[in-house]
C-alpha cells in the first residue's frame, strides 16, 4: 500500500510546537467526544481511529465487537458516515488494513515486581503476534520515563526489549502515556498506543509524580486522534482514570484482576487492532480547520468522535507564499480541453478516427494547457497541487500519454521551487519540504523532480537553521523531517556536517 502523507501543515505546525515546549493545556483543543455504543444483543461498535493525513480523503478506523470477538465481513453498505449531520458518501471499506504503528507502554514501577513474568511474557507475545509491516516501539514508566527502542519492524529487538523489563520506583502515569502519545504522534497510517498500569500516578506519599495531568494526556490523544488501550492489572490501580484514558480516545479498557488474565487481555486488544474496519470517504465539508463530529452508524448502532480538519494553517501558508494573486489556470485549460480529448478517445476507440487523428488532437490540446502554464504559472502552493493533480488526472484517464503528462509537468515544477526559495524564512522552507514528499506520495512528481527541489533549498534552509541559537534544536528539526520521511538520510546527514560546521566555525 502506498504509504500516506499527513495533512501538510497541520504537522509543520506540530514540529514548530514541539520546538518551544510541551503541550500547553489551555492552549489545546478539547479532548475528542468519542462514544462507544452497545446493543443488547451484545454488539458493541467503537470509532477508534479518524485519519486526516490526506484530507480532503478521510478514513475511519472502527471495531465491531459480539461477546468480545471481532465482527468480520462487512461491507460498505454496511455502514454510514457523517459529518456535522452531513452524510457523506461513497464509502469504500478496505479489504486489507494498513499497516499499524503502535507504541506499548508498560508500567515497572514497584508494586509490578510480583507480575513482570507474566507481563513480560503476555506483551511479548502480544508483539509476536503483529503483522509483518507492522511497526511497534516500547516505554517503561516507573520515576523514570525510558523509550527502551525506536519506532520498527523489527519485532525480535522489542521483544528482546520485554525480556529486559524490571520492576521499581514510582509510577509517573501520565508522563508514560504522554511520552507514548508523542512518540506515536508523527507516524503515518494507522496508530495506536496499548497501556498496562497496576497503579495509580504516585511519587510514593500520596501526590502526583508526573509533570503531565491527565487532561493535558488527553489533549495530546485528542490533537492526533490515537487510540488509547487501556489495560488494568490488579485490583488498586485508578479504574475510573484508566477508563477515561480508553473512553475518551476511542481505545478500549480491560481489566486483567490477575496476571495470570494479561495474555488473554494482550490476545484480545490484538485480535480488535487486526479486525478493525477500515472505511475511507472524501470529506463534502471544507479544509477550514473546523472542529467537527463525526458519527458512524452500524449494527444498529451510531457513535461518535470529533475531530479538526486541517486547513488553517495550511490555507495561510498558501495565501502568503501567493506572489501574484492570480487565478489557477491551468486547471480551467485542463476543463476546457477535457471534453475534446475525451471525444478523440471515443472517435479512436469506435473507429471513427485513426491514431494519427486522435494524436493530432491531444497535441493541439497540450500546446494550449503549456501556453497556459508558461503564462500563469501557479502563484500558491494549493494552486501547484491543483494544477499537478489535474495533469495526472488526464494521465490517468488516458486522455494523454505519459510524454505529454511530463511536459505538463515542468511548469508548475518551476514555479513550485520559486515560490519555496522566495520567502527564504525556515517555516517556509520547512512547509516546502513536507509539501514536496506529499506531492511525491500522491505521484503527482517523480523522484528525481523531488530530489532536485530539495535540493534547491537545502542550501537556503541550512542557512536558516542556522540563524537558530541552539544547535540541538536545528538538529531536531532536521531530524523531524526525515524522520516523517520528507527527506532521506543522506540529505539529514548532509544537513547535520553543515549545521555543525556552520556552528563551529560562528555564525
Amino acid at each position: 500500500m502506498t504509504r500516506p502523507f499527513k495533512t501538510i501543515i497541520y504537522f509543520a505546525a506540530a514540529i514548530c510546537a514541539s520546538m518551544v515546549g510541551p503541550v500547553v493545556a489551555q492552549n489545546a483543543p478539547e479532548p475528542p467526544r468519542v462514544e462507544t455504543r452497545q446493543g443488547a444483543s451484545g454488539v458493541e461498535l467503537t470509532l477508534n481511529e479518524i485519519n486526516t493525513e490526506n484530507y480532503p480523503d478521510v478514513a475511519i478506523f472502527a471495531t465491531i465487537l459480539k461477546d468480545g470477538e471481532p465482527v468480520t465481513g462487512l461491507g460498505a453498505g454496511d455502514f454510514k458516515v457523517s459529518e456535522d449531520e452531513v452524510e457523506q458518501s461513497p464509502l469504500t471499506v478496505e479489504a486489507q488494513l494498513p499497516p499499524l504503528s503502535v507504541v506499548v507502554t508498560v508500567d515497572v514501577s514497584g508494586s509490578m515486581s510480583k507480575r513482570m513474568d507474566a507481563t513480560r511474557t503476555a506483551a511479548a507475545d502480544f508483539v509476536g503476534r503483529l503483522g509483518k509491516n507492522d511497526a511497534v516501539q516500547l516505554v517503561s514508566f516507573q520515576r523514570e520515563i525510558a523509550t527502551l527502542t525506536p519506532m520498527t519492524i523489527d519485532k525480535e529487538n522489542v521483544v528482546e526489549a520485554i525480556g529486559g523489563l524490571a520492576a521499581r520506583g514510582d509510577t509517573a502515569l501520565f508522563d508514560g502515556l504522554l511520552t507514548s502519545l508523542d512518540l506515536v504522534a508523527e507516524r503515518k497510517g494507522r496508530k495506536a498506543v496499548v497501556l498496562l498500569s497496576d497503579g495509580v500516578d504516585d511519587d510514593g506519599t500520596g501526590k502526583p509524580l508526573s509533570k503531565a495531568t491527565v487532561r493535558q494526556a488527553l489533549e495530546r490523544a485528542a490533537e492526533i486522534n490515537v487510540p488509547v488501550f487501556v489495560i488494568g492489572l490488579g485490583t488498586e490501580m485508578d479504574e475510573a482514570v484508566l477508563k477515561q484514558i480508553a473512553g475518551d480516545t476511542g481505545g478500549r479498557y480491560l481489566p486483567a484482576p490477575e496476571a495470570s488474565q494479561l495474555a488473554d487481555v494482550y490476545d484480545s486488544i490484538g485480535s480488535q487492532l487486526s479486525g478493525q474496519y477500515a472505511i475511507r470517504y472524501t470529506s463534502s465539508l471544507p479544509a477550514d480547520g473546523s472542529a467537527r463530529r463525526v458519527d458512524l452508524r452500524a449494527a444498529g448502532l451510531v457513535v461518535a468522535k470529533s475531530y479538526t480538519a486541517p486547513g488553517g494553517a495550511e490555507a495561510a501558508l498558501g495565501k502568503r507564499q501567493d506572489i501574484a494573486g492570480r487565478d489557477c489556470a491551468v486547471p480551467a485549460a485542463i476543463a476546457g480541453e477535457r471534453s475534446n480529448l475525451e471525444k478523440a478517445n471515443e472517435g479512436y476507440k469506435r473507429d471513427l478516427l485513426s491514431i494519427v487523428d486522435r494524436n493530432d488532437v491531444r497535441k493541439a490540446a497540450v500546446r494550449r494547457i503549456l501556453a497556459a502554464a508558461e503564462a500563469t504559472p501557479p502563484g500558491s502552493i494549493d494552486c501547484a497541487r491543483d494544477t499537478l493533480s489535474s495533469i495526472n488526472g488526464l494521465y490517468d484517464e488516458k486522455l494523454i500519454d505519459i510524454s505529454d503528462r511530463n511536459d505538463l509537468r515542468k511548469p508548475p515544477t518551476r514555479a513550485l521551487s520559486g515560490l519555496c526559495t522566495a520567502g527564504g524564512d525556515l517555516e517556509t522552507l520547512q512547509g516546502c519540504l513536507i509539501f514536496y514528499a506529499e506531492f511525491y506520495d500522491k505521484k503527482l512528481i517523480e523522484i528525481t523532480t523531488r530530489n532536485d527541489l530539495i535540493q534547491a533549498i537545502a542550501g537556503p534552509y541550512v542557512e536558516a537553521l542556522g540563524q537558530l541559537d541552539d544547535l540541538d534544536a536545528a538538529l531536531e528539526r532536521a531530524n523531524r523531517l526525515y524522520e516523517m520521511d520528507a527527506i532521506s538520510i543522506t540529505t539529514r546527514n548532509e544537513i547535520r556536517d553543515k549545521l555543525r560546521d556552520k556552528f563551529l566555525m560562528g555564525k
